[in-house]
C-alpha cells in the first residue's frame, strides 16, 4: 500500500488513459452512428436478387463461376439480408464489424502478451488501433458500410487477427507439452473462412502459415505435424479462390491487366503515395509515440518476459515498408490500374499490423528488463508527463483529424437528407410495383453526397448492370435515374467511384480524403 506521504504519481497516467478512451469512443460512436443512414448498393442488389430468383446455393456457386471466388465472402453477404433484412440490417453491420475488430485485436494482445482478454491495457490499446485504423480509412463507404465490402475485407481482417491469436497460442502450448487439439480445430476451421472472404487477406495468412511451418521444420514430425496441416488446408483454400472461373470473367472488363511493367512500377508508385499519406497522418504519429508506452505496461502483464532479436526487428522493418508495394501488386496485374480503395485500405490494416509490431519490437529491445518485467514497475515522473501530454495531443489530433471531420460533417449534414431521398425512393418503387408500373424513372439526387457513406447509385443508362440487379431486386423490367443531373452531380458520382481506373492525383484524392 503507497504510503500517505508519497504523491499518487500514476494519477497523470489514469487520466490520459481516460482521455484516450474518451477519444476512441467518439470515434467509434460517430462510426457506428453515421452507419445508420447506409443503404445497398450495386452488389448487394445482385446477390440478393439472385438469392431470391435461385436459391441461395444455387446463387453462390453461379457466383463463383461467373463472378469471384471468394466464397465466404460471398456467402457472408448472400446470408446476411436472410438474417437481417437488406435494409434494416444495414444499420448493424458498422458496430458488428467495429465491435468484432475490437474484440479480436484484444484476442490477439492477449495471446502475445500472454495476458486476460479484458485486461484494461488490452482492452485500451485495441480500442486505441480501431481508432487508428478507422480515421485512416481511405473509403470508409466501401470497406465499412457498403455490405459485400465489409463482409469481405473487414471479415478477412477480424478473422486475420483471431488467426494470429490462435497460432501463438498453439505454438505456446507446443513448447508447454500441453494438449491444443481444440485450438487446432479452431484454427484449421477460421483458415477455411479467413481465406475465402478477400484476395489481400488470402495472400498474407498464405505468407504468414507458410512463414510458420519454415520456423517448425526443424522442430521434429511432433511439433510439424500441426503446421504442416494448416499449410495444406491454406493452400487448398487459395487454390479454390484463385482457380475460380469467376476471376477470368471479371479480369476480362480490364484492357491493360497483365502488363508487367505496368503492375510494377504501378505498384511502385501508388505504395509511395499511400505511405506518405499513412505515415504523414498526425493521428498515427501521434499512436506511434504512444506505442511504446503501451508496450512496456503490456509487457508487464506477461510473467515470461517479451525479448526481441535484432533480426526479428529488422525482418518486422522491411516487411512493413514492402508490404504496400507487394500486397497492390496482384490488383495492378489483374486490372493494370488504381486497386479499388477497399484493397488499398486492406493493405493499410495489414500495414497497421506489421508497424506496431514493429514499434514493439524496437521498444521491447531497448525497454529495461528489470524494469519491464515487475508486477508493479515504478512510474517515473518524467514518464507520466509524457503519457499526459501525449494522450491530450492524441485527443486533439483524433478529434481534428480530417477522418473525423469528414464523418461528423457527413453525420450531422449531409447523411440525413440522402437518407431520407433513398427512402422516398423505396416509397416510390413500391408505389409503381402496387400499381404495375414496370418501367421507372428516379428523380436524381441533387444535393451532396455523404462522402463517407456514398459508395455507388443505379445510372442513367437502365442496360447498365447496376440497374438491372436493382430492378430485378425490386420485381421491375427497367429502372433509371432522371438524365436531367447537373455537371457537378456527375462529378460528385465520378469523384466517389471505386479507384480500379486510371484516375489522376486529383481524382484520388477527391475519394481519399
Amino acid at each position: 500500500m503507497r504510503p500517505a506521504s508519497q504523491p499518487p504519481k500514476s494519477l497523470p497516467v489514469r487520466a490520459g488513459a481516460y482521455l484516450l478512451v474518451a477519444a476512441c469512443l467518439a470515434v467509434v460512436v460517430v462510426f457506428v452512428l453515421l452507419g445508420q443512414y447506409a443503404h445497398p448498393s450495386s452488389d448487394d442488389f445482385c446477390m440478393a436478387a439472385g438469392v431470391n430468383r435461385y436459391g441461395l446455393f444455387t446463387q453462390l456457386w453461379n457466383h463463383y463461376f461467373e463472378w469471384s471466388g471468394r466464397y465466404s465472402g460471398n456467402a457472408l453477404y448472400a446470408v446476411y439480408p436472410m438474417l437481417f433484412g437488406l435494409f434494416d440490417g444495414y444499420r448493424f453491420i458498422p458496430v458488428i464489424m467495429i465491435v468484432s475488430l475490437l474484440l479480436a485485436a484484444a484476442f490477439f494482445l492477449s495471446a502475445l502478451f500472454r495476458s486476460g482478454m479484458f485486461a484494461r491495457p488490452v482492452l485500451l490499446s485495441s480500442l486505441c488501433f480501431v481508432a487508428v485504423y478507422l480515421l485512416g480509412l481511405l473509403s470508409p463507404a466501401s470497406s465499412l458500410y457498403w455490405m459485400a465490402g465489409a463482409m469481405s475485407y473487414q471479415t478477412a481482417n477480424i478473422l486475420l487477427l483471431v488467426i494470429f491469436g490462435l497460432m501463438i497460442r498453439i505454438a505456446r502450448r507446443q513448447r508447454q507439452a500441453q494438449a491444443f487439439s481444440i485450438l487446432m480445430a479452431l484454427l484449421l476451421l477460421v483458415v477455411v473462412v479467413a481465406m475465402g472472404a478477400s484476395e489481400t487477406s488470402m495472400l498474407a495468412i498464405t505468407a504468414f502459415v507458410l512463414m510458420a511451418f519454415i520456423i517448425h521444420v526443424r522442430s521434429g514430425w511432433a511439433i510439424l505435424r500441426p503446421w504442416l496441416a494448416t499449410l495444406i488446408v491454406t493452400l487448398i483454400c487459395f487454390a479454390i479462390v484463385y482457380f475460380s472461373p469467376g476471376n477470368a470473367i471479371r479480369a476480362a472488363d480490364f484492357p491493360m491487366r497483365h502488363d508487367l511493367a505496368r503492375a510494377i512500377i504501378g505498384s511502385l508508385l501508388v505504395s509511395t503515395k499511400v505511405l506518405w499519406i499513412w505515415l504523414s497522418s498526425p493521428v498515427l504519429i501521434v499512436a506511434t509515440l504512444l506505442a511504446p508506452f503501451a508496450v512496456v505496461r503490456l509487457s508487464t502483464l506477461s510473467a515470461v518476459p517479451m525479448v526481441a532479436t535484432k533480426t526479428q526487428t529488422v525482418l518486422l522493418l522491411v516487411c512493413t515498408f514492402a508490404l504496400p508495394m507487394v500486397l497492390q501488386f496482384p490488383a495492378w496485374w489483374a486490372m493494370g490500374g488504381w486497386p479499388p480503395a477497399r484493397t488499398l485500405d486492406a493493405i493499410y490494416f495489414l500495414f497497421l499490423l506489421s508497424w506496431f509490431a514493429t514499434i514493439s519490437a524496437i521498444t521491447l529491445r531497448f525497454t529495461t528488463t528489470a524494469e519491464s518485467h515487475t508486477e508493479s514497475p515504478p512510474i517515473r515522473a518524467s514518464m507520466a508527463v509524457a503519457v499526459i501530454v501525449l494522450a491530450l495531443l492524441f485527443t486533439a489530433v483524433v478529434l481534428t483529424s480530417h477522418g473525423m471531420h469528414r464523418a461528423k460533417d457527413d453525420l450531422f449534414h449531409t447523411a440525413g437528407p440522402w437518407h431520407d431521398y433513398m427512402n422516398q425512393r423505396y416509397l416510390h418503387i413500391e408505389q409503381a410495383v402496387a400499381d404495375r408500373q414496370r418501367y421507372l424513372t428516379v428523380a436524381d439526387y441533387p444535393r451532396d453526397y455523404p462522402r463517407s457513406l456514398y459508395f455507388n447509385d443505379i445510372m442513367h443508362n437502365p442496360r447498365h448492370w447496376r440497374n438491372l440487379c436493382y430492378a430485378d431486386y425490386f420485381g421491375l423490367k427497367k429502372i433509371k435515374r432522371d438524365q436531367a443531373a447537373s455537371s457537378l452531380d456527375r462529378n460528385r458520382y465520378q469523384y466517389s467511384k471505386p479507384l480500379h481506373s486510371n484516375l489522376s492525383e486529383h481524382d484520388y484524392k477527391m475519394t481519399n480524403i
